[in-house]
C-alpha cells in the first residue's frame, strides 16, 4: 500500500513539475512577444532562449526567435531557426516557411525563395499566404502566370484576403487585361477602402475605367480599344466599358456627379458580364463575374460605387454614404451572407 500511495505521490510530482514548465515557457514566451512589439529584440531573444534552456523542443519558441531574428535584420540566424522547426515539423511550420521564404526573397535568392514556397504549399494546400508570398516573388520576376495561379488558388481558399485581390489587379493592369484589373481592383477596395494602398489602387482603377477614352475641346472624344488576343473572353466588356464611359461627356449627363455616373456604367457593365457568364466558364467568370453579377442583382451597386471611392476623401462620398446608412448596413449583410463558388 506505501508503495502504491508513493508511487501516486511521483506520479501528481512529475505532473505538477510538467504544468509549471509548461507554464513557465508560456510566461517567458509571451514576454518575448511584448519586448519584440516594443522594438527590443535582442531582450525578447533572450527570453526565446531561456524558455528553450527549459525546453528545447519548443517549436514557439524556436518560431519566435525566427521572427524576431527576421525583424532584426539577422537573416543567417533566422533561417537557422526557421530551419529547426521546419526539420521539427511538430507545428509553426507553415508560418516557418513563410518566414524563411520571405528572407530568401529579401536576400535577393528569389529561385530559392519561390522553391521554399512551393515546398510548403505541398504540405499546407490550404494556406492562402503561402500562395500569396509565391504570387509576390512570382510578380516581382515577372513571372506573371506563375504570379496569378498562385493568386486564384489563394483566393479560392481566402476571397477575403485583400492583398491577393491588389496584386491580381496591379497584375492585370501590367498584363493589359483591362476589364481583369477592375474586377479585381474593385474587389479589392471594397475590403480596404480608405489608407495608401487603397489611394493607389483607387488611382488604378479610374485610370483603367478610363484607358480608352480621350475628351478633347477641339475634335470631341476619342475611344480607342486595341484588341487583345489575351484578353479576347473580355473584349466586348471592354468596348461596352469604353463606349458608357465616353457617353458621360454627353449633354444628358453634364449635371450628374462623377460616382452618379460610375454607378450607371457598373450596373450596365455587370449586367452584361452577367450574361456573357452564361456562355463562359473558368476562374474569373465564376469568381469575380458571379460575385459582381449576384451584386448587382441585390441592388447594391451604387452604394458599391461610393463605398470603393472613400480614398478620395470627398465629402460627396461620405455624405452619401452617411445619408444612406441603410443601403450601406444592406450591402455590408449582404457581402457577409455572400457564399463565394
Amino acid at each position: 500500500m506505501k508503495k502504491i500511495v508513493g508511487l501516486a505521490l511521483c506520479f501528481i510530482f512529475s505532473i505538477t513539475v510538467v504544468f509549471a514548465q509548461q507554464n513557465t515557457v508560456a510566461n517567458l514566451i509571451a514576454e518575448g512577444v511584448k519586448l519584440h512589439d516594443r522594438g527590443d529584440y535582442s531582450g525578447a531573444i533572450e527570453k526565446y532562449k531561456q524558455a528553450l534552456k527549459i525546453d528545447k523542443n519548443s517549436q514557439q519558441a524556436n518560431y519566435e526567435l525566427a521572427s524576431t531574428y527576421y525583424a532584426y535584420k539577422k537573416y543567417d540566424e533566422s533561417l537557422t531557426y526557421c530551419n529547426k522547426v521546419i526539420a521539427a515539423n511538430k507545428g509553426y511550420v507553415d508560418q516557418a516557411y513563410i518566414l524563411k521564404g520571405s528572407i530568401l526573397d529579401e536576400s535577393g535568392k528569389h529561385t530559392q525563395a519561390l522553391k521554399t514556397y512551393k515546398e510548403g504549399i505541398k504540405k499546407y494546400t490550404n494556406n492562402s499566404l503561402l500562395y500569396y508570398n509565391l504570387a509576390l516573388t512570382a510578380f516581382n520576376l515577372k513571372e506573371y502566370k506563375d504570379a496569378d495561379n498562385a493568386l486564384m488558388k489563394g483566393l479560392k481558399i481566402n476571397p477575403s484576403h485583400a492583398s491577393s485581390h491588389l496584386l491580381l489587379g496591379y497584375s492585370m493592369s501590367v498584363q493589359g487585361n483591362r476589364i481583369k484589373s477592375i474586377l479585381a481592383l474593385g474587389n479589392f477596395l471594397m475590403l480596404e477602402p480608405t489608407g495608401k494602398r487603397a489611394e493607389s489602387a483607387l488611382a488604378l482603377y479610374e485610370d483603367e475605367l478610363n484607358k480608352h477614352v480621350k475628351n478633347n475641346d477641339s475634335s470631341g472624344v476619342n475611344i480607342t480599344v486595341p484588341f487583345s488576343k489575351k484578353d479576347e473572353e473580355f473584349s466586348s466588356a471592354d468596348l461596352m466599358l469604353s463606349l458608357m464611359q465616353s457617353s458621360n461627356y454627353n449633354e444628358a449627363n453634364k449635371g450628374k456627379s462623377k460616382y452618379e455616373l460610375l454607378a450607371e456604367n457598373m450596373k450596365s457593365l455587370f449586367s452584361m458580364l452577367g450574361e456573357l457568364k452564361k456562355e463562359n466558364k473558368g476562374f474569373w467568370w465564376d469568381f469575380y463575374v458571379g460575385f459582381y453579377n449576384a451584386l448587382n442583382d441585390a441592388g447594391h451597386t451604387e452604394t458599391f460605387c461610393y463605398y470603393i471611392n472613400q480614398a478620395k476623401k470627398d465629402n460627396l462620398v461620405y455624405t452619401w454614404l452617411q445619408d444612406n446608412n441603410k443601403k450601406y448596413m444592406d450591402f455590408s449583410n449582404w457581402y457577409i451572407a455572400y457564399k463565394r463558388n
